[in-house]
């Protein structure tokens, strides 16, 4: 391999060019900024600057902010104790132990499920993997707090923060993924089982 010299690039001597060079530099970025700060003073040009907590800050129905866990229609937490959620989750911060229902209808049901929140990256795996639709990543984005908060979120917190005065609410719709005990097949559903019955 061979190496190639070349020349050193010239050297301005004149400082006073260089000086210059800074200064215009920083004289047209600062025009320019007293240009919107005078226009947004003057009422000239509306400022995009959100006025937070004062004027409530809005975001898309995509948004994926502080988690609840849903309930089904008696009341009790959807959970089943998958363990779905904690298996997709990239950050593990997800830690379920599970139950025997009471119910046999119910398989199991989670005696503990905890989020340590500030572990959690909010990448929606858990929303995504979950097949009952029981946790839910809702609109609440602002979590703030002390060195004395607690930020592992329990069961019982999820389910029912003050937050959401006590029961669930979200900018989604309250569907059910999959079917319940009471859900009638439809037609393509029945097609489906006779398709999946009729191959085994």
């Amino acid at each position: 391999m061979s190496v190639k010299k070349v020349a050193l690039p010239p050297v301005d001597k004149n400082v006073l060019s260089q000086a210059w060079g800074f200064v215009s530099t920083i004289m047209t970025g600062m025009r320019l900024t007293l240009t919107i700060f005078f226009k947004q003073l003057l009422k000239l040009e509306k400022s995009e600057t959100l006025e937070w907590p004062e004027a409530p800050a809005t975001y898309g129905d995509r948004f994926k902010g502080r988690h609840f866990l849903t309930r089904r229609e008696d009341g009790q937490v959807r959970c089943t104790a998958c363990y779905l959620c904690a298996t997709a989750c990239p950050a593990e911060c997800i830690h379920i132990e599970a139950g025997q229902h009471p119910s046999n209808e119910i398989e199991k049901f989670p005696v503990r499920f905890e989020i340590d929140i500030l572990r959690c990256v909010f990448c929606g795996m858990c929303e995504e993997a979950c097949p009952v639709d029981a946790i839910r990543l809702g609109p609440e984005f602002a979590m703030v707090g002390g060195p004395g908060e607690n930020w592992v979120y329990t069961k019982d917190y999820l389910a029912a923060r003050p937050e959401l005065n006590s029961g669930i609410s979200s900018i989604k719709s309250e569907n059910n993924k999959h079917s319940t005990i009471d859900h009638e097949p439809t037609a393509k559903e029945r097609k489906t089982e006779l398709h999946f019955g009729a191959g085994h």
